[in-house]
C-alpha cells in the first residue's frame, strides 16, 4: 500500500533493515505449530448459505509465501534466486496453487506484462499481472474481479503484511468457493477473475494498466471488484494479545456513493451506476452480521488474551456488540489497487487493517508495512505477543475472506447455477476486451472454456466479430476499421453440443482512460517512522480459540 515517506530517516531505515533482515532470515526455519483450532470447516457444519474459509489454510499460505519468496521487487527479477528476489517464483507458486484450488471449474491463467521501475532506476524486465479466470455458467460476459498485489519495496524482506496477507486471503477465497461449489453441485453464474497485481508499490502501475489497457473495452461488464490488502492487524486482534488493549478494527473502504476529494467524478456517473454502488454498500452492511453469525456457528466463540501478569483470559468474539469493529466507510485513503476501479465507477471494496504507520500520529499498533520488519514473526507478535502462530491473527485473516465469500454468493454479484440447470454444451467466456480504439488490433481468446460433462475436452471455436468478419481458433486477433457498437459472438462446440456467448464492444476514436493520481515517479524505499517503536516478542505467550460459550 502506498504511503508517505520520511526522507530524513532513510539511513536509519537501511541500518535497521540490515539488522531485521538478518533476524528474519534466522527465524525462517520450520517451527512446531500449536494444535489446529477446535473446529475446522467441514460439510458436517450447516453452511448452505455461503462458502466458509479454512483459517489455517490462509495462515499456512501466508507463512509459506512470506518466508520463501523474499524481496519481490517488480521489474528486476532476472532469474535471481527467491532469497534475493522472489518476485517471479511467488507469482508461479501462487498461480499453481490457485489453479489447483479451482480444478474442475475450467480455470485458466495468463500473464499480462507491462513496463515498471523506480524513479532513479528503470526496470530491466517487464512487470506482469496474473489473471486466473473461471467462466460463468449463465452470464459469462459479466465479470467479478478479486485482486491483491504481490510486489514489494526494494528494501522489503518478507512483505508479510503488505501484501502477502492479501494474496493468501485470495487463495483462501478460491479454495473455499471451489469446495462450496463442489459440495453443493453448483457453478458460478458470472465469470470470476482472480488477479495478482504487480507494481502496486510503484504507484499502482499494475491495476491502472489493467483498467486502462487490459479491460478498458470491458469495463461496463465488470460487476464488482474486491481488493484484499494488508490484513492481520485487525479484529479480533488486541495489540500484543493484551486484554487491556482494545479490539482493533477492520476497515472496508468502499467506492463512495458521492464525489469526494479522491474521487471527484462519482456524482457525474449515470444514475444506474450510482445505484449499483449504493446497493453494493448495502450488501457489505448485510455481510458483516452474517459472517459474524457464521463464525459462531463454526464454534469460534472466544479467544484467550493476556492479563497484565501474562495469564490467559478468555473473552467472547463475534458478538453483536463487536460489530462496530468492522467499519465500512467511503474510501478516502486510496493508495491501493481498488482506486482505478472506483475511478471507473465500478463498485469496489478494499479489506484492510492498520494503515497508520506513515501518519504523523500513528496508532499505538501501527504496523511497519513496506519496511524490512514486515515479517510473519512480527505479525504474530502484534497479534499475540510472541512469534508462534497466533489464532487471533489467523481469524483476522479469515474474516475479510469470509466477507468476500458472502458477497460472492449474492445473486447480484457472482451468483450460482445448479448443476442440473447448466446450459447444454461447454462453458466458456470471452477474454478481456482491451483498448477499444478504431484501427487497434484486439487479441481475443476463449482459453477459459471447458465441457463439465465430458472428460475429453475436445473443443472447436468460431468467432463472429459483428462487422462481417469471422475467424476460428481458441486465440484470435481482429482490427475494427470503423467506430461503432459491435456484438462479438463466440461459438464453442464439443461432442455434447454448442454454446454461444456474446459481448458488446464500443469501438471509438479515443477510448476513456482513468488518470493515475499517483503517477509521480516512485521511490524504491520508504523511510521508517521514528514515532513508532516496535515490540520485542515474548515467546512464552500463546493464544487459543474457545469453542464453548464465554462470558466477559
Amino acid at each position: 500500500m502506498l504511503r508517505r515517506i520520511f526522507y530524513p530517516y532513510l539511513l536509519l531505515s537501511v541500518l535497521i533493515g540490515l539488522l531485521v533482515t538478518q533476524t528474519a532470515c534466522e527465524m525462517n526455519v520450520p517451527v512446531a505449530r500449536p494444535a489446529s483450532p477446535p473446529v475446522n470447516p467441514s460439510e458436517e457444519v450447516n453452511a448452505a448459505d455461503f462458502a466458509f474459509v479454512d483459517p489455517n489454510y490462509i495462515y499456512d499460505q501466508l507463512f509459506y509465501m512470506a518466508t520463501h519468496f523474499l524481496r519481490r521487487e517488480s521489474g528486476f527479477d532476472t532469474n535471481l534466486p527467491p532469497g534475493t528476489n522472489g518476485h517471479d517464483e511467488f507469482a508461479a507458486y501462487w498461480t499453481k496453487e490457485m489453479l489447483s484450488n479451482l480444478q474442475d471449474f475450467g480455470a485458466q491463467a495468463r500473464n499480462d506484462p507491462f513496463p515498471a521501475g523506480w524513479a532513479h532506476r528503470p526496470g530491466v524486465v517487464p512487470a506482469f499481472n496474473v489473471e486466473v479466470t473461471i467462466p460463468g455458467a449463465t452470464s459469462p460476459e459479466q465479470v467479478v474481479v478479486i485482486g491483491c498485489h504481490y510486489d514489494a519495496m526494494s528494501n522489503s524482506t518478507q512483505s508479510a503484511y503488505d501484501d502477502t496477507s492479501g494474496c493468501a486471503i485470495e487463495l483462501g477465497v478460491a479454495k473455499a468457493m471451489a469446495t462450496f461449489w463442489r459440495s453443493h453441485h453448483i457453478y458460478p453464474a458470472r465469470t470470476l477473475r482472480f488477479v495478482l497485481f504487480d507494481a502496486e508499490e510503484q504507484n499502482l502501475l499494475g491495476s491502472f494498466h489493467y483498467v486502462n489497457n487490459t479491460i478498458d473495452g470491458d469495463l461496463s461488464n465488470i460487476v464488482a471488484m474486491f481488493n484484499e490488502e494488508q490484513n492481520g492487524v485487525g479484529y479480533p486482534v488486541r495489540y500484543l494479545g493484551q486484554l487491556d488493549n482494545p479490539l482493533l478494527p477492520l476497515y472496508i473502504n468502499v467506492t463512495p456513493s458521492h464525489s469526494n476529494d479522491l474521487y471527484s467524478n462519482i456524482d457525474t456517473l449515470p444514475a444506474a451506476q450510482r445505484a449499483k454502488i449504493s446497493h453494493f454498500h448495502d450488501l457489505i452492511g448485510q455481510a458483516i452480521p452474517a459472517v459474524f453469525q457464521k463464525f459462531l456457528e463454526l464454534k469460534y466463540l472466544g479467544l484467550t488474551y493476556h492479563d497484565d501478569q501474562g495469564h490467559d483470559v478468555s473473552r467472547p468474539i463475534f458478538t453483536p456488540d463487536q460489530l462496530s469493529k468492522i467499519q465500512e466507510v467511503d474510501d478516502t485513503d486510496g493508495g491501493s489497487d481498488e482506486v482505478a476501479f472506483s475511478e471507473a465507477g465500478i463498485p469496489s471494496a478494499t479489506m484492510v487493517s492498520d494503515a497508520s504507520y506513515y501518519d504523523d500520529n500513528p496508532s499505538p499498533s501501527a504496523f511497519p508495512n513496506d519496511q524490512p520488519q514486515d515479517t510473519i514473526q512480527l505479525l504474530n507478535t502484534f497479534a499475540m505477543g510472541g512469534t508462534r502462530q497466533s489464532y487471533a491473527l489467523t481469524l483476522a485473516l479469515a474474516l475479510p475472506a469470509m466477507i468476500t465469500t458472502w458477497m460472492l454468493n449474492q445473486p447480484d454479484i457472482l451468483g450460482q447455477v445448479p448443476l442440473d440447470k447448466l446450459p447444454a454444451g461447454p462453458l466458456t467466456a470471452i477474454s478481456d476486451i482491451g483498448y477499444p480504439q478504431v484501427g487497434t488490433m484486439q487479441q481475443l481468446d476463449a482459453l477459459a472454456s471447458f465441457d463439465p460433462g465430458s472428460s475429453q475436452n475436445q473443443l472447436s471455436y468460431r468467432w463472429d466479430f459483428g462487422d462481417g468478419q469471422q475467424a476460428t481458433g481458441r486465440v484470435v486477433t481482429h482490427t475494427y476499421t470503423q467506430t461503432g457498437q459491435y456484438t462479438i459472438k463466440l461459438m464453442v462446440s464439443s461432442p455434447r453440443g454448442t454454446r454461444q456467448v456474446k459481448k458488446l464492444v464500443n469501438i471509438v476514436e479515443q477510448p476513456t482512460t482513468y488518470p493515475n493520481q499517483y503517477s509521480h515517479p516512485p521511490r524504491d524505499t520508504n523511510s521508517p517512522n521514528p514515532a513508532v517503536t516496535l515490540p520485542t516478542p515474548n515467546n512464552s505467550l500463546k493464544d487459543n480459540i474457545i469453542p464453548t460459550p464465554v462470558k466477559g
